[in-house]
């Protein structure tokens, strides 16, 4: 028997309107970010009406220790007032889309909606990618990117910040020269591992001048930061948190330990970042390092002009409709600076809320 078979050439082709998109991570610094003091990502957005190219953070360090008394003069013996500064500028960031009327019509899916909504996660990926790059700054102001820094750069950094720089698992692995700090990280005992998480925190409450805490309990007097590592080094964290967590949290925290995500640690609460920086070969032996960023309040200055706003333009006679995404905003990661600083000039080059670790970042 003969069937009648459809000619490929005539069987018609229907397109489905849905799309997909590729997955990104959301930005996970957001939530630290904050026009309050307390704000690791501190944002100073007053000035959206007003002109001028930056704003600048000021802070005030304590008092030196000393106390006069009885009949010795305060007249004379007065002590100045430790006062600093950092400024962050501003830049116009932008990115666009443009599609011809002819493709609109022609194309399957809405390209409108889906150029809108790529534009969304570009904004929110572009200021993640902002806060990545601008932690890992180095230089005698902590303003030079690390990927384009010079050794002697990368020295004056490590060298104005040794009581805030961590190589590793030991206090021992410092350096002055950068390049043999990481070079003492090597793949067996310098992973990230709970007790070094406490000795980041630790760092941190006696460095000098202090890093400020996000949150201190009143009662308990407990002091809180927040670490943001890569995943390969945030794999390391958790198998050596795995036993601890299992006799101490079982009941309270039975999540922690068969769900993914964050973990809270001595006081130290830590995100994994998809895309934090892996520093290829420069560990022992040629290993791969990753930073690992412990921030109190203020490590970063986030001065906004303008948040990121949608705008459309018609051209050729609305035949081509383009869609853009523009925001007017800047990153400096604060740092004791020599050009705004006091009178003390030990503390010029550090930077002000942020312990910076480099860590095994072996791959599976």
């Amino acid at each position: 028997m003969a069937d009648t078979r459809v000619s490929t050439a005539l069987s018609p082709t229907k397109w489905d309107d849905e799309f997909s998109v590729e997955w990104f991570q959301k930005n996970p610094f957001s939530a630290y970010a904050g026009t309050g003091e307390n704000n690791p990502i501190r944002m100073k957005e007053d000035f959206a009406s007003q002109r001028g190219n930056g704003v600048t953070f000021e802070f005030i360090t304590n008092l030196k220790r000393g106390t006069l008394y009885d009949r010795q003069p305060l007249r004379g013996h007065e002590e100045v007032l430790g006062e600093y500064g950092d400024i962050a500028s501003w830049r116009m960031r932008k990115k666009g889309i443009a599609m011809h009327e002819m493709d609109e019509d022609l194309a399957a899916i809405d390209l409108r909606k889906a150029a809108k909504g790529t534009l969304k996660t570009w904004a929110d990926e572009d200021v993640k990618w902002e806060v990545i790059d601008r932690l890992g700054d180095v230089g005698a102001n902590c303003s030079v990117p690390f990927a384009s820094a010079t050794a002697a750069e990368k020295n004056s950094w490590v060298s104005a910040n040794s009581d805030r720089v961590l190589f590793g698992a030991s206090k021992s692995n410092y350096s002055s020269t950068f390049a043999t700090a990481a070079g003492n990280v090597d793949a067996t005992n310098d992973k990230l591992t709970t007790d070094s998480v406490s000795l980041l925190k630790r760092m941190a409450l006696m460095a000098s001048p202090r890093i400020t805490p996000l949150k201190v309990e009143e009662k308990t007097n407990r002091r809180y930061f927040v670490a943001f590592v890569h995943p390969l080094v945030f794999r390391d964290f958790v198998k050596s948190a795995q036993t601890a967590e299992i006799n101490v949290f079982m009941i309270e925290k039975n999540e922690a330990i068969f769900m993914g995500g964050d973990r809270e640690w001595d006081g130290v609460i830590l995100h994994e970042v998809d895309d934090m920086p892996i520093y290829s070969g420069i560990g022992n032996g040629g290993i791969d390092v990753s930073p690992v960023y412990l921030m109190g309040q203020e490590a970063l200055g986030w001065c906004v002009k303008t948040r990121y706003k949608s705008r459309e333009q018609k051209d050729d006679y609305d035949q081509v409709t383009g869609l853009g995404m523009i925001g007017k905003w800047g990153m400096k990661k604060l740092c004791y600076s020599s050009t705004y600083g006091g009178s003390d000039t030990t503390v010029y080059g550090k930077q002000r809320g942020l312990v910076s670790g480099l860590f095994a970042a072996v791959g599976d």
